[in-house]
C-alpha cells in the first residue's frame, strides 16, 4: 500500500478516536441536580384566649345635677344679702332677706289678735255650756277663732317666704337682684348650681342604643389641656331616652359624674365609653395575620417548620384584632409575618417576631 494512502487513513482513525472520546466525556458531565426546597422566613405568635371588651365612645356636655334658678315668693325690697356670687351654700342657708321686718310685725298683729280671739271662744264654749249665751252668738266667737287662726298661719309663711333659701348644697353662680332693690312675687333672684355631682350628656346613635341599660357602668373621659392629667372617672347611666329625636335620630341620655375634687364644671365638653359586648375567653387574632384568597378568610399555622393553611370565621373587630369564631384553636402557632408568600405544606423557618 502506497505509504501516503496508510498515513491518512491512520490520522482519520485518530481524528475519529479523539472526536468520539469528547463526545462521551460532555455526557457524563451533564447531570441534572434535584431542585432545592424554598424555606420562607416568617414570625409566629402562639394563640392564648383572652378576656376583650367592645366598647365604643361618644361626645358629652356636662351639665349641674341641679341648675336652680329662685324666684321672690313674696314682694318687698331687698333688705339683706347674706351670700356673694360664687359663694358655696348648703341646703337650708339663709341667701338674702326680703321686707322681713314687716313680715315679722305682721305676724306680731296676728299672733296677738289669735290670742284674743282664742280666749273670747273658750269664754264663749263655758257660757254654752251653762246656757247663757245664744247659738248665734257662740257661731259667731267660733268663726272669728278660726278667722285669727288663719291669719296666723298666713302671716308665719310670709315670714318663712320673706327668708330665700338654697334648696340644695351647690354654688351661687349668679344674683340678680342688689340689696334694696324692690321685688314682685316670681322675679328671678338668685341662681343656684348643684356641682358636687354632674351629668353628662350623650347622644347615643340607633345602633347603639340596645346595648345601654340603665345602671350600666362607663368610663368617663374629661379632655385633656395641657398641664391637665385628664384622669378618667366612672359614671353610671341613669337616664335613656324611649323615643328618638326627630332630627337627629339619636337616643338623648344622661350619666352621673361625681364632681367631688370640683375639677369638672358645667358646660365642658368630654368623652363616654360604654361597653358594646364582652367577649370572655375569645380567641383574637392580629387583623394583618389573614389573607383573603378565592372568597375565603385564610390564616397560616406553623406545625414542626411547616405551614398549614386554615379556613377561618371572623367575628368583632376590636382595635387591631379579630375575634376568630372557628378554625384556629388555642395554643398553635399562628404566622403573622410572611404569610402572604405561602402556599398549605410551605416549608417555614420561624424568626423573631
Amino acid at each position: 500500500m502506497n505509504f501516503r494512502l496508510v498515513r491518512f487513513f491512520a490520522i482519520l482513525s485518530t481524528a475519529w478516536l479523539l472526536s468520539g472520546c469528547g463526545r462521551e466525556s460532555t455526557a457524563e458531565t451533564v447531570v441534572e441536580q434535584p431542585a432545592k426546597a424554598r424555606i420562607v422566613s416568617v414570625a409566629v405568635e402562639t394563640l392564648a384566649p383572652l378576656d376583650l371588651a367592645e366598647t365604643f365612645t361618644l361626645p358629652a356636655t356636662l351639665e349641674a345635677w341641679e341648675d336652680l334658678l329662685l324666684a321672690a315668693e313674696i314682694a318687698g325690697p331687698v333688705r339683706v344679702v347674706e351670700r356673694r356670687e360664687g359663694d358655696r351654700v348648703l341646703k337650708g342657708e339663709v341667701i338674702l332677706r326680703i321686707d322681713p321686718e314687716a313680715r315679722k310685725a305682721d305676724l306680731d298683729r296676728a299672733r296677738a289678735e289669735f290670742d284674743v280671739q282664742r280666749s273670747q271662744f273658750e269664754r264663749m264654749t263655758r257660757l254654752r255650756d251653762e246656757q247663757i249665751v245664744s247659738p248665734q252668738e257662740f257661731d259667731d266667737a267660733r268663726r272669728n277663732f278660726e278667722v285669727a287662726r288663719a291669719t296666723l298661719r298666713s302671716a308665719e309663711v310670709a315670714l318663712g317666704k320673706s327668708v330665700l333659701i338654697s334648696p340644695v348644697d351647690g354654688i351661687i353662680d349668679r344674683l340678680l337682684v342688689d340689696r334694696g332693690e324692690f321685688v314682685s312675687e316670681g322675679t328671678p333672684v338668685a341662681e343656684v348650681v348643684q356641682v358636687d355631682r354632674l351629668q353628662a350628656v350623650v347622644e347615643v346613635p340607633e345602633k347603639d342604643v340596645h346595648f345601654l341599660r340603665v345602671g350600666d357602668q362607663v368610663e368617663v373621659i374629661p379632655a385633656r389641656l395641657v398641664g391637665e392629667s385628664g384622669a378618667t372617672r366612672v359614671g353610671e347611666l341613669n337616664y335613656l331616652a324611649f323615643k328618638a329625636d326627630p332630627t337627629t335620630r339619636t337616643y338623648r341620655a344622661k350619666v352621673a359624674v361625681d364632681n367631688a375634687d370640683g375639677t369638672l364644671r358645667p358646660g365642658m365638653i368630654l368623652r363616654v365609653r360604654f361597653l358594646r359586648q364582652s367577649f370572655p375567653r375569645a380567641l383574637a387574632v392580629p387583623l394583618y395575620a389573614l389573607l383573603e384568597r378565592g372568597g375565603q378568610t385564610l390564616a397560616f399555622v406553623e406545625e414542626q417548620g411547616v405551614a398549614r393553611r386554615r379556613v377561618i370565621s371572623t367575628g368583632s373587630i376590636i382595635g387591631d384584632r379579630v375575634v376568630v369564631l372557628e378554625g384556629l384553636s388555642a395554643g398553635e402557632r399562628l404566622i403573622v409575618r410572611g404569610q402572604h408568600l405561602l402556599e398549605d405544606g410551605s416549608t417555614v423557618a420561624v424568626g423573631n417576631h
